[in-house]
Order: structure tokens, then C-alpha cells, then sequence
């Protein structure tokens, strides 16, 4: 299962990137930045996350997964909701068209 959930992630990281590539302007440097720092911060604390609650589930801590599911997955929500918001998925305001007849 280990094994699977590293391979798991290479693939969402590796199309994270990519998906992040298409999005981006590059008209300002320190928001490229920003944007990509976010995205390696985001990816560690979830698979900080997912290892945490692996190792503990595996052993019978049920404590210390049912905190580490709230912990980190907060954070990592907390996490994407701010790149989205950067990238422009959250709060853009589309152009209404007015139609005039």
C-alpha cells in the first residue's frame, strides 16, 4: 500500500506542475514565486499528512489520526484555498455582457 501511495504521489505532483505551468503569467516574478512555494508547501504537508495517518492507522493510534487528519488536513486546505485565490479559480469577477437590443 506504501509503495502505491508514492507513486500515487509522483503523479499528482508531477501533474500539479504541470497544471500550474499552463496557469501561470509570467508577468511578475515575485508572484511566480509566491505561487510556487505555496504549491511545494501545500504537496508536503499533505503527504506529511497521509504518512502521518498511514503510520498511526497501521498501528492502532486512533487518536493521534483522527488529530492529524483535522491538523493537517486543515492546513492543507487552508493551503489550496490560498493558491486557488492566487490563481484566479476563487473570487474573479467574470465580465458581464451587456446586451443591448
Amino acid at each position: 500500500m506504501s509503495t502505491f501511495l508514492i507513486f500515487l504521489a509522483g503523479i499528482l505532483f508531477l501533474a500539479g506542475v504541470l497544471f500550474i505551468k499552463l496557469r501561470l503569467k509570467q508577468d511578475k516574478t515575485w508572484k511566480t514565486v509566491i505561487i510556487w512555494t505555496l504549491y511545494v508547501t501545500f504537496f508536503v504537508i499533505a503527504c506529511m499528512g497521509v504518512s502521518f495517518v498511514y503510520i498511526n492507522a497501521s498501528v492502532g493510534h486512533v487518536k493521534a489520526s483522527s488529530t492529524a487528519i483535522f491538523l493537517f488536513g486543515g492546513i492543507s486546505l487552508i493551503l489550496a484555498v490560498v493558491l486557488a485565490r492566487i490563481l484566479g479559480f476563487i473570487g474573479t469577477k467574470k465580465k458581464a455582457e451587456s446586451l443591448q437590443a
